[in-house]
């Protein structure tokens, strides 16, 4: 097992199972992985492996960027659309060869989870996790960031875009919604 592996199944637990094709039955450059842990009890977590095997540009910066998306949910949620979400992001990022930013959001397009109002994802930092997390150092030029997949309502996109993601990352911090309960309301 290689050592970015480790590091992963130790924040997050062990590898239960993962996907390398996609509903067509088509090879993806990339496996969405399940994990037995969580960030807190109750949780699993799900995770791109591969997608750090691609440079991937900073639209701000113009850095190469090696990172993975990592996906919160509660156990009794299941599987449903988690790894196909993972799958489209990924492969949506290796196409425009860009890297997802914090405050970055993608859609709305629609209603991601049945009986669930959000219909967006927000990028951010694995903030239900140590920082030891947000980066794994593969040698002392080179790192992988952990970026985190978080559904979210149109009126909190909308939001975002409006008023920008520091002023919705401070409301998260006042308000502390339950960011994996996927029927939650929305805080704007």
């Amino acid at each position: 097992m290689n050592k970015y592996t480790e590091f992963l199944e130790k924040y997050l637990g062990t590898i239960q199972y993962g996907w390398s094709k996609n509903e067509n039955d088509q090879k993806l450059p990339f496996k969405i992985v399940k994990y037995a842990g969580g960030p807190f009890p109750g949780t699993v977590s799900y995770s791109t492996l591969g997608l750090s095997n691609e440079n991937l540009t900073s639209i701000v910066s113009g850095k190469q960027i090696r990172q993975e998306l990592i996906f919160n949910a509660y156990a009794s949620f299941g599987d449903n659309n988690i790894p196909g979400i993972l799958q489209q992001i990924g492969q949506l990022a290796l196409k425009n060869k860009r890297a997802y930013l914090r405050g970055d959001v993608i859609g709305p397009n629609g209603k991601i989870f049945d009986n669930s109002d959000l219909e967006a994802l927000y990028i951010t930092s694995p903030v239900y996790f140590t920082d030891e997390f947000f980066t794994f150092d593969i040698d002392n030029k080179t790192a992988i960031i952990q970026a985190w997949v978080i559904p979210i309502t149109s009126q909190e996109a909308d939001f975002i875009k409006k008023y920008g993601w520091d002023k919705f990352e401070d409301m998260l911090v006042d308000i502390n919604p339950d960011l994996i309960d996927f029927n939650r309301l929305s805080i704007v």
